[in-house]
């Protein structure tokens, strides 16, 4: 057995590097990815907004809102505002706005680990109805 005790500094630096390593290859498969899919689809069913919504199972944290992977492939919060519009129009008009994301690395790979599968499935989908 090695008895060469542990150093918690450089094993923290190892695990912040992984997860570097980490968040780049997954940004970049994101990217790929969300360039195939063609048309990217909208949020929703709202023609005016393409997105998909990211729901990572077990590690969502609402303060971050409505994470949603973009067409670029870049992970962003999707503010949606309703606000007093025209009556003979519904009374009420819709904004929205892509926010951008300051998600920590561990947080990040969970968002992200969570679009590629989603963006997958899409483009699973799309490849089999062609």
């Amino acid at each position: 057995m090695d008895d060469t005790p542990v150093d918690p500094l450089i094993k923290r630096a190892v695990a912040n590097a992984v997860m570097e390593r980490a968040s780049l290859e997954l940004n970049k498969l994101l990217v790929e990815l969300a360039e195939a899919l063609n048309p990217f689809p909208n949020f929703l069913g709202i023609g005016s907004i393409k997105a998909v919504e990211v729901e990572p199972s077990g590690v969502s944290n609402p303060d971050n809102g409505c994470v949603v992977v973009c067409p670029d492939g870049e992970l962003r919060e999707l503010v949606l505002r309703m606000i007093p519009g025209p009556f003979d129009m519904g009374g009420v008009e819709q904004t929205d706005e892509m926010a951008e994301l300051d998600l920590p690395p561990g947080e990040y790979v969970a968002y992200a680990y969570a679009a590629v599968q989603e963006l997958l499935e899409l483009l699973e989908a799309q490849q089999a109805r062609q």
